[in-house]
């Protein structure tokens, strides 16, 4: 069974070193395993007045679409699954990977480790409790290095509008830091992304919709990764 993933952190907060999130701080960002590294660790610390409980799972993640994808996994042992933890300390989670299939020292791995505040039952007068979720990518490396490949594309959408559709045919893991668009005379124009998730999965494609009548049959295209920067012009097709 496969589950799309409910909540993913915006993308100027996955470059940090730690991520606060109000109750909790998370470090790091996300996690990188080495092709043969065993194990790792996260921690989260409660920033709170009071202590707070926590449920941590981990999920292989896949991309359909726009949509992430969750699936559960028993690629990867998180301990402890379930914490309580005391005002102002802070709680290590062990990763340990069990024993890889001979294709992973070629193809690059992905998952998603959520981590769930348990809110309390008893609320104190006027006090609303909510769930606080977080998500943190896990990426384990191949054997050799792998590198992403970005490859672009602009189709017109409804009332001239311009869909951009980065999609990935490398073997790794890219993503996006900025995307700015303009026209043949320097004129910018707004690219909103479809998705929250700036990442694209190798395999998988982001869209990008410039909602501004664009009049022409070129756009410029200025993108920034994390592995580098490339700039273009995009014929736009029907």
């Amino acid at each position: 069974m496969s589950r799309a993933l409910g909540l993913l952190l915006p993308a100027t907060l996955l470059v940090a070193a730690t991520l606060p999130l109000g109750s909790v701080t998370i470090s790091p960002v996300s996690v990188h395993l080495a092709y043969g590294q065993k194990s790792a660790s996260l921690n989260v610390r409660n920033t709170r007045l009071e202590p707070m409980s926590v449920q941590m799972r981990i999920y292989r993640w896949t991309q359909v679409g726009e949509e992430d994808v969750l699936s559960p996994t028993s690629d990867i042992i998180l301990s402890p699954p379930m914490a309580t933890i005391a005002s102002g300390t802070t709680q290590t989670l062990r990763l340990l990977m069990r024993p890889s299939p001979a294709s992973a020292a070629r193809q690059e791995r992905h998952y998603r480790i959520l981590l769930d505040e348990i809110p309390s039952a008893a609320a104190r007068p006027g006090q609303l409790n909510f769930a606080l979720r977080s998500s943190i990518p896990l990426f384990a490396t191949t054997e050799k290095p792998v590198a992403p490949h970005l490859e672009w594309r602009a189709v017109r959408g409804e009332n001239k509008t311009v869909i951009l559709t980065g999609t990935n045919t490398g073997l790794a893991y890219d993503r996006v830091v900025t995307l700015a668009a303009t026209l043949p005379d320097g004129t910018t124009l707004n690219a909103a992304p479809r998705a929250m998730n700036p990442y694209i999965l190798p395999g998988s494609q982001r869209q990008w919709v410039v909602r501004e009548t664009v009049v022409g049959d070129t756009i410029h295209l200025a993108v920034v990764t994390i592995k580098g920067r490339s700039d273009q012009s995009l014929p736009i097709g029907q």
